[in-house]
């Protein structure tokens, strides 16, 4: 079958742990190693002549020698600490380095601090960096014709991206029971377990992540247990074994880097609950934290008081018993003895201060917490202790511990001087797109020096691995990404990517070519300003002059034209209607309004757009996936003779829908939740509405009919896709008499919006139209572009989701397109070339992602490609829904389909809503 191508910090002194990680990082490394060595060696021999000693003078002893030889052992090693050899690179270079040399010249280098430097010439040979000149006077010296010599034209590199949370390939996607291998759940805790045991090098998504600029990665065991163990480090590159994926972080001997996995809070409990023991609170997790330590406390007291024993030559003659030892709690021991950085999971205050009590009572560092997205409560105290944030930028919502999160929160840890790393946790968000946490967190706030750093140099030092990793520095690994466009900008992909000096993954010429026309997209984007300006905007006007627009997709009536106007624009509303747009032509109107004491309002490079029209899977549904309490509660999917209708479950309370309306989407399509095979009848209604009586709260209560066909879908009466798609047939053919809405269905007249991914589902589909002539649209279709020419042919719209048509989390989307530069085009973009008409939407159970819509339809539009990427968002999913146009409008301040823009009126129903709102 053919394949397809496509922290190195100090551990914190307290009263009850005087020992300290030491980090060995100076010229004298190789001397203090072979000081160290040398000791070692003595020690065992004197102690060794003790023991033989003891021996001729009669005693008897109960210790086999190879026995106490291993015992010595330990007790010299335990008073070691791995150490970062800041020498490494020096040393690298010592050696010829052999193979092929790659020379780039003509690179805009962005380190992994975020400096930026130009006209830069770097070499790679041997798996390494071996010349970096960062000065515009460097010169490109002669090569030999083995060489590889690539002139770059300016384009950006950076070092190679650096994922700090990631469960590849130990859940492989597309994820199936037989390889979910990331959490060993038979116990509380595993400390015993190690990720390394069920690492698959064939996984996939290892090559896909490496497409995104991927080159290195922590992968962690999970969080569904409260110790969970150890992780490894892996380069994102093809192999054939697990060895040919790791890391090698004893290159200068001594210790290995060592990383731990620990977790508190929601995850635990919901896995504990129901089995003896527990635990099923919070007072539970503490107590279960603390017993496994203090196992642990009590191995590694013995282990020092054996080595005391052996210290001395009486003290051999008293040993009558091996070294301590003990698989399950010997990582623990590690950890107390300062051997590993660990790395907590948690979101909630109470959680991280319990474990600051834990690693206090123990004797413990952190290095670092993990997703934490509450520290802005505790700046103070991760200060304090000196421990980083491992985190996200944008996933929040579908849980209590993650709900109401701060949009800021990256730029408050970095505004507070703690070490921020973001991630992706792969699979749980596309690990491809790490990048995009970076660029999300730069749009609200995160300097552009930083949110380089949060994905490069910063997880670099928090694995302990700086001395190699997260710059471009002679010696340094060769992990170098070369961009089409700043990393910050929306859309932003890799050209090619190298790791140790190998070309892993390279665009096609196309594609290198298409990136010579974005030279502008050169420069980071601002961030969205944070301050609220005086204005004389006041919600409630129906009568308003705003000028200062640049740009406007909407008409003299109020609804989307087919072309933007250009120009220094003026936008006339009276008595809630937009009676004019444009420049000189709005004078007499202007002029009339100034008469009538109607507010000017000022804006800032304005772009007027209509307001976004989003199709959701729960929003006004649900607010918390994983509290039913806060849902309206899921159907069987059964109720054939009275359809279900999301209009009567809709409610407006919640931060979801007040989010999203904040950022500019102001209808939302959302079906009946169920847990079977039909959800019922879905509803367009305003975000913004206060309550169902608000004028237009309910826009078009039937919206769409709405199926899920997959194995998500199965019940007792569908039990199968098989089943499924047979009795879809019979409502539209034989059975439509049960409900006149299946006749209108059948006529075309309201669309049956088909939820699924597999190619041969969507086939099917396809079929049942020209069968029925029934309006079929496909939702999801990660496989769709297999069918993209089937579809254009048979009128059969898509609305993808997620936008880039490619999350292979389950075997029916596993052959998605993962985009350039493994594939020239997203799955969205072939269906769009074919003729396919093509809607964007957001089909997630955290609801948060629906706020992105605009970046991401610009990501699909490419750019300079404004009409389409508005379309995608508004004026195609009204057209493949057939609902009313939307009135709304939304002017922005700054560039709507560039990270950077904000809000600064919107404006439905007739008056304006808000005025230049927080996203938060």
């Amino acid at each position: 079958m053919e394949k397809k191508r496509w922290q190195g910090r100090p551990r914190r002194r307290n009263r009850h742990h005087n020992e300290r990680i030491t980090f060995l990082g100076t010229k004298n490394n190789v001397v203090l190693i072979i000081i160290l060595t040398a000791v070692t060696a003595y020690f065992l021999s004197t102690q060794w002549h003790a023991y033989r000693h003891a021996e001729h003078t009669s005693i008897t002893y109960q210790i086999s020698q190879a026995d106490l030889k291993y015992g010595l052992t330990q007790c010299t090693l335990n008073k070691e600490r791995p150490f970062i050899d800041r020498n490494l690179a020096s040393f690298r270079l010592e050696t010829q380095p052999a193979g092929i040399r790659i020379i780039l010249h003509n690179a805009t280098l962005i380190d992994g601090d975020g400096a930026v430097a130009r006209d830069c010439i770097i070499e790679m040979q041997g798996g390494i960096f071996t010349k970096v000149s960062k000065s515009a006077l460097g010169f490109l010296e002669p090569a030999s014709p083995n060489d590889r010599v690539i002139d770059l034209q300016g384009r950006i590199v950076t070092p190679g991206l650096i994922e700090m949370h990631s469960h590849a390939g130990v859940r492989e996607t597309p994820q199936l029971w037989a390889t979910e291998d990331v959490t060993e759940i038979s116990s509380p805790v595993t400390p015993w377990a190690r990720a390394v045991d069920g690492l698959k090098p064939h996984d996939q998504a290892i090559t896909v992540i490496a497409s995104g600029g991927v080159t290195s990665s922590l992968v962690l065991t999970g969080a569904k247990n409260l110790i969970s163990g150890e992780g490894v480090l892996i380069k994102m590159k093809r192999a054939d074994s697990v060895s040919e994926l790791l890391i090698n972080t004893t290159e200068s001997g001594g210790k290995p880097q060592r990383y731990f996995k620990m977790a508190m809070g929601e995850n635990q409990k919901r896995q504990f609950q129901y089995m003896p023991g527990g635990p099923s609170t919070r007072l539970g997790e503490s107590y279960w934290f603390r017993k496994a330590y203090d196992h642990a406390r009590q191995l590694k007291q013995e282990q020092d008081r054996w080595c005391e024993a052996a210290s001395t030559a009486k003290g051999l003659a008293s040993i009558t018993h091996e070294y301590p030892r003990s698989l399950e709690w010997q990582t623990l021991v590690d950890v107390l003895r300062g051997d590993v950085r660990v790395n907590v999971h948690s979101y909630e205050t109470e959680d991280m201060l319990a474990m600051f009590d834990h690693a206090d009572e123990f004797g413990f560092n952190i290095t670092a917490l993990h997703h934490a997205l509450h520290t802005n409560l505790i700046m103070d105290q991760l200060r304090d202790r000196g421990i980083a944030v491992a985190g996200f930028s944008d996933c929040w919502g579908d849980k209590k511990e993650i709900y109401n999160v701060s949009s800021r929160l990256p730029a408050i840890i970095a505004e507070h001087g703690i070490p921020l790393a973001l991630t992706r946790d792969h699979p749980a968000e596309h690990g491809q797109w790490l990048l995009y946490e970076a660029q999300i967190a730069h749009h609200f706030g995160l300097s552009a020096e930083s949110a380089i750093s949060s994905v490069i140099s910063v997880p670099a030092r928090l694995l302990g691995l700086d001395n190699r990793l997260g710059f471009v520095r002679p010696g340094y690994d060769g992990d170098l990404v070369v961009w089409n466009r700043h990393p910050l900008q929306v859309g932003a992909t890799p050209l090619e990517v190298y790791i140790d000096g190998n070309s892993v993954v390279r665009a096609s010429d196309s594609l290198w070519k298409a990136s010579e026309s974005i030279s502008d997209l050169k420069e980071a984007p601002v961030s969205r300003p944070s301050d609220t300006p005086n204005s004389a905007c006041i919600p409630g006007q129906s009568d308003i002059i705003i000028r200062g627009s640049r740009t406007s997709f909407i008409g003299d009536d109020g609804l989307r034209s087919e072309y933007p106007e250009i120009g220094n624009l003026t936008i006339v509303v009276r008595a809630g209607r937009v009676v004019c747009v444009g420049e000189s032509k709005c004078d007499t109107a202007v002029r009339e309004a100034i008469e009538d004491q109607v507010p000017l309002i000022d804006v800032q490079d304005g772009h007027i757009l209509p307001g976004l029209t989003i199709i959701t899977r729960q929003h006004g549904l649900t607010e918390m996936h994983q509290e039913p309490s806060t849902s309206d509660g899921s159907s069987t999917g059964e109720e054939y003779e009275k359809p279900l209708s999301s209009r009567f479950g809709i409610k407006f309370d919640g931060i979801h829908l007040e989010r999203s309306h904040r950022s500019g989407v102001t209808r939302i399509v959302t079906p009946p939740l169920t847990n079977g095979f039909f959800h019922g009848i879905s509803t367009l209604f305003r975000s913004g509405a206060k309550s169902v009586l608000d004028d237009g709260a309910i826009a078009e209560p039937n919206a769409a009919l709405h199926f899920t066909i997959g194995h998500e879908a199965k019940s007792f009466r569908t039990p199968s896709i098989t089943s499924q798609i047979s009795r879809l047939r019979d409502l539209l053919t034989v059975d439509k008499h049960l409900h006149p809405i299946y006749g209108s269905a059948a006529k075309g007249d309201i669309a049956v919006v088909i939820h699924t991914n597999n190619k041969d589902v969507i086939a099917h589909m396809v079929a049942l139209k020209k069968e029925t002539g029934a309006h079929i649209v496909i939702m999801g279709g990660s496989e769709s572009h297999l069918l993209a020419t089937e579809l254009a042919e048979a009128d059969v719209p898509v609305i993808v989701a997620p936008f880039w048509g490619c999350e292979p989390l389950f075997w029916d989307a596993r052959n998605c397109l993962p985009g350039p530069p493994l594939t020239d085009r997203l799955g969205p973009q072939v269906l769009i070339d074919a003729g396919v008409k093509v809607g964007i939407s957001n089909w997630d159970n955290t609801n948060n992602h629906i706020r992105n819509s605009i970046w991401e339809a610009s990501w699909v539009a490419g750019p300079g490609n404004r009409s389409l990427a508005l379309d995608l968002v508004s004026k195609n999913i009204e057209d493949i829904l057939r609902l009313p146009r939307s009135r709304d409008f939304v002017i922005y301040e700054g560039d709507p389909f560039e990270f950077g823009a904000r809000i600064a009126i919107i404006f439905e129903e007739g008056k304006v809503q808000r005025c230049y709102p927080d996203v938060d």
